[in-house]
């Protein structure tokens, strides 16, 4: 009778690697009983086998053991001593992981697909997780959206041009296609492609739109029929060649921090009296703060007047923010104010044109 073939000191070393990878984190174990079980290899050998890996941090993840009085005070209800390998990412950064896709307005059922299969490449055992038991895809979504996300990263790579159509919303919140006012034909956009960013809660790509200047918000998910063209066709306007109004590169960081909110205008110098920096922390990413008295704030701010006018606005009713300069922008706040007398002083629906 032919004895069994002796395993390499490699061979014990992968599977052993295989089964921590697998089925262990730093809450969950495997004993060397479970280990030796499973290898067909005796205790020891496996004991020998981890103390090298132990040594040796593999793949940079730490191998090591969690002791019994160390499950006891561990987070995880069914914390189990053993053996483990640490994750690749830690819980914080898989939950931020997991509330990106939540974020993304794809299908429920993917996204939860999604954050188990990255639960898993991620070292955590135990299979499926509640970490996303929260979630709540806003309806409708688009169906188009992962593959725009995929045809849009080639595009920006390779410096491509894309085109697409754009949807709006129906009255029954169904996402329909734009059309040409005057063919009702659907309206096709070309642009340049430059950046995908969130803001706000939406998920945006930052372009240049052929045919008009400078660069441009679109909605990632409210676009179809996305077409990423060949290299035959040349970028009508590249990021090197952008520039800002006093004629220096264009910087993709400033111009986003320049803006609260998705919006291309010029950016000025704002100055604003507050007394409360928590709204100023929030939204703007370089404001410049000077105490004034026990209550007030100055900051200065170099950002678009329009998504400051909207930021504000929100503001308004509790008197913690006043906008001091631009006065044009003082201007637009009072002749909001104004549209907001006229609006609400008369009975409801009385202002119908």
């Amino acid at each position: 009778m032919a004895g069994t073939k002796k395993k390499s000191t490699n061979e014990i070393l992968v599977r052993i690697l295989e089964e921590l990878a697998a089925h262990t984190d730093t809450e969950h174990g495997l004993s060397t009983k479970e280990l030796s079980r499973r290898l067909g290899v005796t205790e020891k050998t496996v004991r020998g086998h981890l103390r090298m890996l132990e040594s040796q941090r593999p793949f940079g993840r730490a191998v090591g053991q969690l002791t019994p009085e160390m499950a006891e005070h561990a987070d995880s209800p069914d914390a189990t001593p053993g053996w483990y390998m640490e994750p690749a990412i830690d819980l914080a950064q898989l939950r931020l992981l997991g509330d990106g896709l939540a974020l993304s307005r794809i299908d429920e059922e993917y996204a939860r697909e999604a954050y188990d299969r990255l639960r898993s490449l991620a070292g955590y055992a135990g299979g499926q997780s509640e970490g996303l038991s929260n979630l709540r895809i806003p309806r409708p979504y688009n169906r188009e959206f992962l593959s725009n996300v995929e045809n849009l990263d080639e595009a920006i790579g390779a410096g491509r041009v894309v085109r697409f159509r754009l949807c709006q919303y129906a009255a029954d919140g169904t996402l329909v296609e734009r059309v040409d006012s005057g063919t009702g034909e659907p309206r096709e956009y070309v642009a340049d492609p430059y950046q995908m960013t969130y803001r706000n809660g939406l998920y945006y790509l930052l372009c240049h739109m052929h045919g008009r200047p400078g660069i441009g918000f679109v909605h990632v998910d409210r676009i179809r029929r996305l077409d990423v063209l060949g290299p035959d066709v040349a970028q009508e306007c590249r990021l090197e060649d952008l520039r800002t109004a006093d004629g220096a590169r264009l910087s993709l960081a400033d111009f986003l921090a320049e803006r609260l909110y998705p919006w291309t205008g010029e950016a000025e110098d704002i100055r604003l009296l507050v007394t409360d920096l928590a709204c100023v922390y929030d939204w703007f990413e370089r404001p410049a703060v000077r105490r004034v008295d026990d209550r007030h704030y100055e900051v200065t701010a170099h950002a678009d007047p329009r998504t400051v006018l909207w930021w504000a606005l929100q503001y308004a009713d509790a008197g913690i923010v006043e906008i001091l300069e631009p006065a044009s922008l003082r201007k637009a706040m009072a002749d909001v104010g104004a549209t907001l007398v006229a609006t609400y002083r008369v009975a409801p629906g009385q202002r119908r044109g």
